[in-house]
């Protein structure tokens, strides 16, 4: 059995020949919000080995120009920490799969989201333990836009 079967690659990178990720950063790290971040790493893979990684400067370009510029970079997924819901939505509609919510060392992080455990905890955003948008993931302690009620801690 290959390394990568051992520590269950991701899906994503068996199906595809070619995969992009990028991860906007910071000093090494995951940038804490997509919407501003500057530069962004992208690492292409081809069936479970690494192809290229390089960095570029993201344009000082509005959000609604971001989703398009990432689209011909020819981006498959992005992980990032927070984001707006309108620059995560025009990412879906561009056809970038946004991980969202996320922090840490890039390397740790691209070695997590390539052996299928990203979704561990301990890469998560404080108070962002649930995945789903609404589902409790960074919204205690803020007024509910629905209900006008305090969301309780959990």
């Amino acid at each position: 059995m290959s390394w990568w079967g051992r520590f269950g690659m991701n899906s994503a990178l068996r199906m595809n020949t070619m995969t992009k990720i990028a991860i906007p950063t910071w000093k090494g790290r995951v940038s804490p919000v997509m919407d501003t971040a500057r530069v962004l790493m992208i690492a292409e893979w081809s069936e479970g080995h690494e192809v290229s990684k390089t960095t570029v400067e993201i344009p000082l370009i509005g959000i609604s120009h971001l989703a398009q510029f990432l689209r011909d970079l020819r981006i498959d997924a992005l992980i990032c920490g927070a984001i707006s819901h309108h620059l995560e939505h025009m990412l879906i509609t561009v056809g970038v799969k946004p991980y969202p919510w996320y922090r840490g060392d890039v390397d740790k992080i691209v070695a997590a989201y390539l052996g299928g455990f990203l979704h561990n905890e301990n890469f998560l955003l404080p108070g962002c333990r649930r995945r789903g948008r609404g589902g409790g993931r960074c919204r205690r302690g803020r007024a509910s836009f629905d209900t006008n009620i305090q969301i309780e801690e959990e």
